[in-house]
């Protein structure tokens, strides 16, 4: 592999803002793009002057041009599509959810450690300086002992067609992969990813059964759960595709309300606003601890620490081992949900803890 990293993108709805992001980092070469829809790849071919283009990621990864790739597929093909590249040498860059459970995150990890290509999964909003600057702010002491995490993340309606795959729990669609994961992983960065302990969850289908094809096979469309860490600490969230909610657009058009929110024993931090407070009679201290920047900058960020990783030969910021204990977690949520009980989440040991000392 030359200094420039040879870079290919797999679906170009979300691969857009990782092309604008990598567009704009030296030692990089946008070399080809991939989708079945030929009008959204040429649009981004012809904006991001990409080498070449192909109708499906298979082609693309098997055309020997590429270092690494960016995987912006529907959830269900993810693992499929890491295999593949990983048999191919390249190194991957894959969207949140990485995989739709625990199974397919192990066999993932499994084969980026016997490999020896980085595998990072995308979490832009971890780059976000309200988020980074709340783990920094965890780690030093700031707040005193974290005890409680708060997320909601609700739309105001189902902004996708009836056949789109987010309406499926077989591809990997739903309330808790497709949103939930995202305040969930909001929390538990922030909180310095303690070790989970237990899970306990509720979900419904009360909507998406008049959105989706096949009935029989539509996921949730709310969830509502917690889950208990180690060191006694605890989150909680809620995800609703139907909210019937007012608020910013999100990238799908639907209007959104959004709340994530820390505690701790000297101070709570708002992850949304960027706002510190620390309450005290007769009144409440309440300052900015973050300058908000744009999401284009989450992305360049994330960019430049996954091809940083692969330069150096390290394991990127989001790693593996989060990553595998992430969709432990969601599994947990999912399974007590389903059985109407709480659940134990075990403990995730990474290939350097099984083999480092061999």
């Amino acid at each position: 592999m030359s200094n420039s990293i040879r870079l290919g993108i797999a679906g170009a709805r979300f691969g857009e803002k990782h092309a604008a992001a990598f567009s704009k980092i030296d030692g990089c070469e946008l070399e080809a793009i991939a989708d079945l829809d030929e009008e959204k790849r040429t649009s981004l071919f012809n904006t991001y002057s990409f080498k070449r283009q192909f109708d499906s990621y298979r082609s693309l990864i098997e055309s020997e041009s590429l270092d690494a790739i960016v995987i912006c597929l529907p959830s269900h093909l993810h693992e499929q599509a890491i295999s593949t590249a990983f048999d191919a040498g390249i190194h991957v860059l894959c969207e949140t959810p990485p995989a739709v459970n625990e199974s397919e995150m192990s066999r993932i990890v499994s084969s980026a450690g016997f490999c020896g290509k980085t595998f990072m999964w995308a979490r832009q909003q971890r780059f976000s300086p309200e988020i980074k600057a709340a783990r920094e702010l965890v780690a030093d002491g700031a707040l005193g002992d974290v005890y409680r995490g708060e997320a909601s993340w609700h739309w105001g309606w189902w902004p996708f067609a009836s056949d789109n795959w987010r309406g499926s729990r077989e591809e990997g669609g739903g309330a808790l992969l497709d949103i939930g994961i995202h305040m969930i992983d909001s929390l538990w960065y922030a909180m310095g990813c303690p070790d989970p302990v237990e899970a306990m969850a509720s979900s419904h289908s009360l909507f998406l059964k008049d959105h989706v094809p096949d009935p029989d096979f539509v996921a949730e469309d709310s969830v509502f759960g917690m889950v208990r860490f180690k060191n006694g600490a605890s989150l909680n969230f809620s995800s609703m595709f139907f909210g019937n909610v007012e608020g910013p657009k999100s990238n799908w058009g639907a209007p959104t309300e959004q709340s994530i929110r820390l505690f701790g024993t000297k101070g709570s931090v708002d992850l949304v606003q960027g706002v510190l407070t620390q309450a005290a009679k007769p009144k409440a201290l309440v300052k900015s601890y973050a300058s908000p920047t744009s999401e284009a900058e989450w992305f360049i960020l994330q960019a430049q620490e996954f091809l940083d990783s692969i330069k150096e030969s390290r394991e990127p910021k989001n790693n593996s081992k989060q990553g595998l204990t992430l969709m432990r977690v969601l599994d947990a949520l999912a399974q007590s949900a389903k059985e109407k009980r709480a659940v134990p989440i075990k403990a995730t040991r990474s290939l350097e803890d099984l083999f480092g000392g061999l």
